[in-house]
């Protein structure tokens, strides 16, 4: 096989070297350099974008003059043509934009266009050369008792390509018609479609692989071969894919839910076929959940059949103050805040008899429960404004630090200045006590 293309390329080299051949890709050269030079200078986006078209255009032309005068321009005019309509692309699918606005130009660019264009000029190049039917040719070795030719090894990967890149366009028309015919939901035919692409693929591999010869037999060997390794290796592949076709059915994780993973709100982003995007509320991290944690894991769910949350403020008033008064206040608090819901109404509790303390609750909803947070911080404002209003106090811990003087010249009292009453100090044993602290006695 090594020597087989050798000996091939051996042949071509022997085509480029001759002079004529040898001018042609010199003149290519010096004009994609000249090219690139210019668009560097050229200031003006307008002109740089003419350039992309007027070069190869002009080599285009250059290579017909060429033709007419009898010298040998054929690579040239091959490699100015592609050249050309390699750049035309851009422009061609911009115009087309503006008369098609909804059509997917740049999926069938990406996906068809290009790859089908750089197969044609590959396969041209090689008819030019004269050795594509030679080259095609070339055995590769046995694959399960089959000659595996480049030919057909060439001609399998481009049909593999096709097929997996053309597969989504017969799906989605065929989720489109059994949700327009047949009212299938949405997450239902999200499910359908990708059960018909994998199924356009998977036919489609079966098709290559009859076409290079390998039989039914070698194909249930494969078969069996894969699903030990399926047992062994990618299991875990393998059930995110069937829970992720499950979930699109089921439809109870779809796109914009919001899911509460490990305390933190998520906005459930994209359904993948592996893992599901989400978007952490608190600090906006992408998460990827594998898909077979929804089935394996709980997971809180806002937004599945009711979009409203619940949530709760605590605080804590003075006992000298009225439980009814407090949680009258706290109540009408929350009802004058635009984001908490009507009904169900807010409502205030007295929780606890602590230390210092008696701690009330308020529960409040709000209809996005990605508000909560944002709602909870606006309520502690203005319960806090509230109870200035009302004289309502909130006890907290508080600590008075004494300063240590010798000799004590006076007794002190934990009452307020002005209810303090003087007192002599005891008198210490000792003559010099009074004068000397015990420190310094010896």
């Amino acid at each position: 096989m090594l020597t087989a293309f050798i000996n091939e390329a051996t042949t071509w080299l022997g085509y480029l070297q001759r002079g004529s051949v040898l001018i042609q890709i010199a003149l290519f050269v010096v004009a994609v350099a000249a090219e690139t030079r210019l668009k560097s200078r050229l200031r003006s986006p307008l002109l740089s974008s003419a350039s992309t078209i007027a070069t190869p255009l002009l080599l285009l032309v250059v290579s017909g003059v060429l033709l007419a005068l009898q010298i040998p321009a054929g690579l040239l005019r091959y490699f100015s043509l592609l050249w050309l309509i390699w750049r035309a692309v851009e422009p061609s699918k911009h115009l087309l934009q503006k008369r098609f606005p909804k059509a997917p130009l740049d999926e069938i660019d990406k996906n068809f266009f290009r790859p089908v264009l750089f197969v044609l000029s590959v396969l041209t190049f090689f008819q030019m050369l004269g050795s594509r039917q030679s080259l095609s040719l070339i055995s590769l070795g046995d694959v399960f008792g089959v000659t595996l030719t480049v030919g057909k090894l060439f001609t399998a990967i481009v049909a593999t390509y096709l097929i997996v890149a053309l597969a989504s366009r017969p799906a989605h028309f065929v989720a489109w018609i059994s949700g327009m015919f047949f009212g299938v939901k949405p997450q239902g035919r999200r499910a359908l479609e990708v059960i018909v692409r994998y199924s356009l693929v998977g036919f489609g591999a079966m098709s290559v692989a009859y076409y290079i010869g390998i039989n039914g037999t070698a194909l249930v060997a494969v078969a069996g071969g894969l699903s030990v390794g399926i047992g062994f290796g990618i299991k875990e592949i393998i059930s995110n894919f069937i829970s992720s076709i499950w979930l699109l059915f089921e439809g109870s994780v779809r796109p914009g839910e919001i899911l509460m993973i490990n305390g933190d709100p998520c906005t459930v982003r994209k359904l993948g076929l592996r893992a599901t995007q989400l978007r952490r509320g608190r600090d906006g991290a992408e998460l990827l959940i594998p898909n077979q944690n929804f089935f394996t894991q709980e997971a809180e769910s806002y937004t599945a059949e009711e979009t409203s949350r619940r949530d709760a403020v605590m605080v804590g008033a003075a006992y000298h103050h009225d439980p009814a008064q407090v949680i009258a206040v706290l109540v009408d608090v929350a009802q004058k805040h635009e984001k908490v819901l009507s009904y169900p109404p807010p409502q205030a509790f007295t929780v606890e008899f602590a230390d210092s303390s008696i701690n009330y609750k308020v529960l409040f909803w709000v209809r996005n429960p990605l508000e909560a947070f944002a709602v909870g911080s606006d309520l502690r404002q203005q319960i806090w404004t509230a109870f200035e209003e009302h004289g309502i106090g909130i006890p907290f811990p508080q600590r008075q630090v004494y300063p240590m003087e010798w000799p004590p010249s006076k007794a002190t009292s934990l009452r307020p200045q002005g209810l303090q009453a003087e007192q002599p100090m005891p008198p210490v044993n000792g003559p010099d006590a009074s004068d000397t602290p015990p420190d310094s006695q010896h």
